[in-house]
């Protein structure tokens, strides 16, 4: 870095004032940097980002596998193989050392970047001001000089000197270790050295935005931060990430290892340890009959293969062990809005005490659409429901009120898409446009009024609207000389929020709040003996699945608006708990939010998996029922109304229930209406008590607790701040509760798959290790044993299982997946029913093998059996051709049979040599593909002469090849039958729909 950039970021910016900052970054309080300077010092600064270690390097994966002790394995016996001066035998297992070595190593570097491409797919953005004009990027992509907005929720991206603040504070516990949040201000601090936890006008990357909004002029990025400077790295998974299973599978592989050892060992003793070559080749043979090549590199690669088929569904796995967590889920808690809602509210009915009842049409979040005075409150069906039409201009002082206080006790926004050539398709607001393509995290997707883009929550933005359609959106008051002196943003405790504003051609100046309508009733002085009937209407309203919000207001005392503060020092002239008594009611908005189309079926698809769905929302308790019915979260058709009122519980109630009380409901509540950040916690651990698997959604900041200690923690990836992302364990880039079934049924596929795969293993493992061991009885006639398998034809059946193995990893989910009850989480890899099929298979495939073997053994020698000694070193025409044969023989039927309970393990229970299974088996290009590789490689290894003797130790065949097809045939028979039992005697693998937990 030059000189002159040292300089510029190692400025003391906390002494400088706003203009003198601004001036040496040389950039615009108002319009930011141009597009074309922020290219410029992306060259001259770098990218925001730390130069900290981003994950293994393809050195370290490579030293990694080097220390694999499978690979020295195959050395050391290659090796061995050179003493003795058995160069095939040894030159093979060398190759395969080196294969398994260089397919480790590829594999595992490929699922490294495709882990890291993920990680990616979560980096955080940010919002910066560049050319006028709001803009959300990439964190990396923000320079020096950019104009920087900050709000509740976010992880700031970058240092900075602050340059405006709402009633901002910051945790900046990262940094300084304090506990407490600072509140900012906007004062020149005179010390240059003065401590970060003091420097009250700065805002440092990687610190949390606990409360309000800002703006600061970024002043250093990446490893030039505060952070950067510590090479602090928040967000990495590291080695803490490997999964349950992945422990479990080294430590499987010591014991295979173990296993090897004894065998090697018994071959050994059999023969009183006075063994020659032969001997020493059996012993080889007998420890490569357990030891599984490359296992957890496949187990690896099947997880981020995995993770990656996830991000396809729009669910981003940021931790490799949920996805093993995902098939235990038992219990899903969902918010509603955004997530099972498609959070596109809109005003459709408000309500005045002295006028009643209106209608709002609804046109999305267009701008445009009549209102209606009606006598009462009913389904909206067609024009006859609408009553009289009202005069927009000529409302009410009330009305005009209220309305006015929809749109400045609001900080969202709306804009008009306009499709101009030259810019490419902008949107504007009077003077001011922003670009159309814009996304942010706040802006919700385009609704079927395209014209209109949103900026803002979902609330907030339907009340905007709300006020666009008489004429008083925000703008429209600015322009007419409204302005706002501070915000008092919401709070969950209290549910409500409200803004100081003034009108400048009059002086009177007004306090709006709208919020949670039992929270601001009882601030109102106009209500009197009517808050019953206000309660009431709430009711009704919320009764139709509405939103209801209360608006209130406030005029404030000429007097005390005299000689104001600057801005950032309002809440300590006005502070809220003053502010926030003795308001005027002025009446009640029913929002609608539909539910998602698709909420209903996703559901229903819980249910159907034995998954219990709670909807947690901050609505109203009746709004939150009426919804729950209509996505079948209470499903009336099963559940009475007297036990849909046990199902149904607010917030507060809930939360002043102790421990052992929650503990005695029969069951958890379905809905959690009015619900706050601690009761989600309090959700989990009672789950947790029960022994519930949890999966937790969460957007807000407040929010991370939960996300933090639920089993499985799913953030919003549109509409959730970056503190709820960096707590959680998946971020769905939709924000869709049909995602969150999606990646169940994912998680339970993988390891169905992982199951499947491990099953198919060791069925070839075990098979091979009782044929070897029961071979031992078979001896020369110098009293030596005799392998059943030379250790290249070992070698052999370990390549022609490998694609089989690999394709199980990888396919696709059984028609049964979501009608399975959820995985105990303390369930073994190897349930009762895999070592079942484990120990049917293998035995019977053992058993086959030893047919196999036995039959030509015996029959081509009369009955002799081994005919010549040390036939493994020697050959002896006549005297080793039964023996040789004999090996051909099982050789033959094994590999073919591998491809056999390959396919009879691809399921359970379900025929897989029926129609729809061959059809299956046809289309898959592994299997043809292995079935020809197989017996081209036979048939070449068999009949040349130099092959088959020197180097597999075996003969040709001739009428064994119809033994080992008549076999495979009895095997394909016998899987059938077995699972025919299975189906008859064993307990459904599916479950019944559920309603709760």
């Amino acid at each position: 870095m030059t000189d002159k950039n040292s300089t510029i970021l190692d400025n003391h910016w906390h002494t400088e004032s706003i203009d003198s900052v601004a001036s040496k970054l040389n950039t615009s309080l108002d319009t930011g940097l141009t597009t074309e300077e922020a290219t410029a010092r992306h060259t001259q600064y770098g990218f925001n980002e730390l130069s900290a270690d981003n994950g293994p390097t393809w050195i370290k994966i490579l030293l990694r596998q080097l220390v694999d002790v499978m690979n020295w394995l195959f050395m050391g016996l290659g090796v061995v193989s050179y003493v003795f001066h058995d160069w095939a035998t040894g030159s093979m297992l060398m190759f395969i050392a080196i294969l398994n070595l260089y397919l480790s190593f590829s594999q595992e570097y490929a699922a490294e970047q495709t882990l890291a491409a993920l990680r990616n797919l979560s980096s955080p953005m940010a919002q910066v001001l560049r050319e006028g004009r709001e803009q959300t990027i990439e964190s990396r992509e923000i320079v020096p000089g950019d104009i920087l907005l900050i709000k509740e929720g976010d992880s700031i991206a970058a240092d900075g000197r602050l340059i405006a603040i709402s009633n901002l504070e910051v945790d900046e516990a990262l940094l300084t270790g304090e506990s407490v949040p600072v509140q900012k201000q906007l004062i020149v601090l005179d010390k240059p050295d003065e401590p970060l936890g003091d420097r009250v006008n700065m805002a440092y990357s990687s610190t949390v935005v606990s409360k309000g909004r800002g703006k600061a002029i970024v002043t250093a990025t990446g490893m030039l931060t505060e952070i950067g400077k510590v090479a602090k790295k928040l967000n990495d998974a590291g080695d803490n990430d490997r999964t349950r299973l992945q422990k479990t599978l080294n430590k499987m592989y010591v014991a295979l290892l173990i296993a090897a050892v004894i065998c090697v060992i018994i071959v050994l003793a059999a023969v009183k340890f006075d063994a020659d070559y032969d001997q020493g080749m059996y012993a080889m043979t007998a420890a490569l009959s357990v030891l599984p090549a490359g296992l957890t590199t496949v187990m690896t690669v099947t997880l981020v293969l995995g993770g990656k088929q996830m991000a396809h569904q729009k669910a981003i796995v940021r931790k490799l062990k949920c996805l093993e967590t995902l098939g235990s889920v038992t219990n899903i808690f969902s918010d509603k809005t955004g997530t099972l809602t498609m959070a596109k509210m809109v005003v459709i009915r408000f309500w005045t005490l002295n006028e009643g009842y209106f209608y709002v049409e609804p046109k999305g979040i267009a701008p445009e659409g009549n209102v209606y005075r009606t006598k009462g409150l009913s389904d909206e069906g067609g024009d006859t429901m609408k009553g009289e039409l009202v005069d927009k201009s000529t409302i009410s002082g009330v009305l005009e009120q209220l309305v006015q206080c929809s749109a400045l006790c609001n900080m969202s926004s709306i804009f008009r898409r306009e499709e101009n050539p030259s810019d490419g398709g902008n949107v504007n607001n009077d003077e001011k446009s922003i670009p159309a393509s814009m996304h942010s995290s706040d802006i919700t997707e385009p609704t079927e009024s395209d014209d209109w883009i949103p900026s803002g929550a979902p609330t907030e933005v339907a009340l905007q609207v709300f006020a666009h359609k008489f004429g008083m959106g925000k703008p429209q008051l600015n322009a007419l000389g409204w302005e706002m002196l501070a915000e008092y943003q919401f709070d969950s405790t209290i549910k409500r929020m409200s803004t100081l504003c003034r009108d400048t051609t009059t002086g009177d100046a007004y306090l709006f709040t709208k919020g949670a309508a039992e929270r601001i009733v009882s601030l109102c002085n106009n209500i009197g003996s009517n808050k019953q009937l206000v309660l009431e209407t709430v009711e009704k309203l919320a009764s139709k699945g509405l939103r209801v919000m209360a608006l209130a207001s406030r005029k404030i005392d000429p007097a005390s608006m005299m000689d104001l503060p600057p801005l950032d020092q309002m809440h300590r002239r006005f502070p809220r708990e003053d502010m926030e008594t003795d308001l005027e009611f002025l009446g009640l908005t029913g929002i609608y939010d539909p539910p998602r189309a698709e909420s209903r079926q996703a559901v229903n698809e819980a249910h159907q998996a034995g998954i219990s769905v709670h909807m947690l929302t901050g609505d109203h308790e009746i709004t939150a029922r009426a919804i729950a019915k209509e996505i079948n979260i209470l499903d009336s058709n099963l559940l009475s109304e007297k036990e849909i009122d046990g199902l149904v519980m607010s917030g507060p109630r809930f939360d002043a229930l102790t421990d052992e009380q929650v503990d005695q409901l029969e069951r958890l509540p379905l809905v959690v209406a009015r619900c706050s950040p601690e009761t989600k916690v309090k959700m989990i651990q009672a789950s947790q008590r029960r022994r519930l698997i949890s999966a937790m959604t969460g957007d807000g900041v407040n929010d991370s607790p939960s996300l933090r200690i639920a089993d499985v923690g799913i953030a919003m990836g549109k509409n959730g701040s970056d503190v709820a992302k960096q707590a959680s364990d998946i971020i769905l880039t939709d924000d869709n509760f049909a995602t969150i079934i999606r990646a169940i049924a994912e998680g339970r596929r993988i390891y169905q798959n992982m199951q499947r795969f491990l099953l198919y293993y060791w069925i070839a493992l075990a098979a091979l290790a009782v044929v070897v061991l029961v071979c031992l009885a078979i001896q020369d006639p110098a009293g030596k044993s005799a392998a059943p398998l030379s250790t290249l034809q070992m070698i052999l059946i370990y390549i022609a299982i490998t694609p089989p193995a690999a394709d199980l990893s990888t396919q696709a989910a059984s028609p049964t997946v979501m009608k399975e009850p959820p995985r105990p989480p303390t369930e073994s890899i190897f349930n009762n029913e895999i070592l079942l099929d484990l120990f049917v298979y293998s035995i019977v495939n053992a058993a086959f093998c030893c047919i196999a073997f036995f039959v030509p053994l015996y029959v081509l020698s009369d009955g002799v059996g081994v005919g010549g000694a040390g036939c493994d070193t020697n050959y002896q025409a006549g005297l080793c051709d039964s023996f040789y044969r004999a090996r051909a023989s099982m050789l033959t039927f094994f590999v073919f049979s591998s491809i056999i309970f390959m396919i009879h393990v691809r399921s359970y229970r379900r025929p897989e040599w029926d129609v729809d299974g061959l059809k299956k088996t046809f289309r898959s290009k592994t299997i043809i593909g292995t079935f020809l590789f197989d017996l081209i490689t036979l048939v070449l290894f068999m009949y040349i002469p130099e092959v088959a003797i020197d180097g597999f130790s075996m003969l040709g065949i001739t009428w064994e090849w119809g033994l080992a097809i008549g076999l495979n045939i009895a095997f394909i028979l016998f899987g059938e039958i077995y699972k025919y039992i299975k189906r008859r005697t064993m307990k459904p693998l599916t479950t019944t729909v559920i309603t709760s937990a």
